[in-house]
């Protein structure tokens, strides 16, 4: 069965991947997580190779976030009371961390209540698929190799998981942090230099 599954995505191919991840992004009750390890064992890609497969998985799941960021937008009042708990929990985190939240909390399970939260919130469509993106890429580069690694086998995930997992995630929401952060000091220069060069034109 397994291996009927292995050659199943093997004949379907990296479209299928990014079907995949436009599945889950999308926000719905789909295994993709074991889907990609599987992925990652069977396209069995190289360093540089994954660089652009996890660009176009990321691309993907940023599109697909879109629903529901549009649905938060429309139907706040009508979500299911069982839902309401997870969008609780993903408001308190964007209270916490702003919309920085969207790029924290990708690699974890709250991350597709933040896009309802995102779309409640109002938050700039384009802020919203960037801080997505730079989310889900270390994730989607990470999987991808990592089910490679560890032959697709999900087991062996969750044990390395456990024992790593919490140091790899660390990892990636610093280098998060560590881009927003030069981005910005970036942008503040930009607007300095722009206010200088105004002020001399006056």
């Amino acid at each position: 069965m397994i291996q009927q599954f292995l050659e199943w995505l093997n004949t379907i191919g990296i479209p299928g991947l990014f079907i995949v991840m436009f599945l889950e992004g999308s926000s719905l009750p789909f295994p993709g997580l074991i889907v990609v390890l599987s992925y990652g064992y069977v396209l069995s890609p190289g360093y540089i190779q994954t660089i652009f497969l996890a660009g176009g998985m990321a691309i993907s799941y940023s599109i697909s976030s879109l629903i529901p960021y549009f649905i938060g937008q429309k139907l706040e009042k009508h979500f299911p009371m069982r839902f309401k708990k997870g969008l609780k929990k993903g408001t308190a985190f964007f209270k916490r961390y702003g919309i920085w939240s969207i790029a924290l909390s990708r690699p974890f399970g709250i991350g597709n209540y933040i896009s309802y939260v995102a779309g409640m919130s109002k938050v700039n469509i384009l802020k919203y698929l960037t801080l997505t993106f730079v989310g889900i890429y270390p994730w989607s580069y990470v999987m991808i190799l990592l089910g490679d690694y560890l032959k697709g086998n999900y087991d062996a995930f969750k044990s390395y998981t456990s024992s790593f997992g919490i140091y790899g995630y660390g990892i990636a929401i610093i280098a998060i942090i560590t881009f927003f952060t030069l981005y910005k000091i970036k942008q503040r220069k930009r607007d300095l230099t722009e206010l200088r060069e105004g002020g001399r034109g006056n």
